[in-house]
């Protein structure tokens, strides 16, 4: 298991805005782990291939930003 805030500070790193970020976390998020059942962002920990599957969304995402897909 992988905490969602070190996600959300490695996708930051990667030179996303903190707030479009987190966003686009919650909604994955969101759509994986039904909203009632989600917990605070520093407590909250996901499974190591949502985590990579998010991670590689955003991965490309900014590719597509640097023209290389």
């Amino acid at each position: 298991m992988k905490k969602t805030m070190d996600l959300l500070n490695q996708v930051v790193t990667m030179g996303f805005a903190k707030e479009e970020a987190l966003n686009q976390i919650d909604a994955s998020l969101d759509e994986f782990i039904r909203l009632e059942n989600r917990k605070e962002l520093t407590e909250e920990e996901i499974s190591e291939d949502l985590y990579e599957n998010i991670l590689f969304g955003f991965r490309c995402q900014l590719e597509g930003r640097n023209g290389k897909l």
